[in-house]
């Protein structure tokens, strides 16, 4: 009786773990740049009313994970404005090559400050 509760409780947490990878897998390399970009192109354009002027953007995917027909992604935004580095940080959700969701959890200091300034709000909380 007792080998027969573990080979249940041993399968059910092989079920459960097989499960849980199919629901969340990583991105592939093309995901990931595809992503990326989308991602790049969002953030730049929603901190446009603050940082008008960018050059040398560069994002970091610290995660990137597919899940169904969406890719989710918690990444770091780097753009160099007339006045220096500023960086937000977040979590976005693309589909079909474009960004459906994302919320901005982090700014650099600089970014925060000139927001403010502006009157306009950038994180999500």
């Amino acid at each position: 009786m007792q080998t027969s509760k573990t080979l249940l409780a041993g399968a059910l947490a092989l079920t459960f773990a097989l499960a849980s990878t199919q629901a969340f897998a990583d991105c592939d390399e093309g995901q990931e740049t595809m992503v990326g970009k989308a991602i790049a192109a969002a953030a730049s354009a929603k901190i446009a009313p603050v940082v008008p002027t960018q050059t040398k953007q560069m994002i970091n995917l610290e995660t990137c994970d597919a899940a169904g027909a969406n890719l989710v992604s918690e990444f770091k935004f780097n753009v160099i404005g007339s006045d220096g580095l500023y960086w937000v940080t977040g979590t976005a959700k693309v589909a079909a090559g474009k960004v459906a969701d994302m919320k901005i959890s982090g700014l650099s200091p600089n970014l925060a400050a000139a927001s403010a300034k502006a009157g306009v709000k950038l994180a999500s909380n």
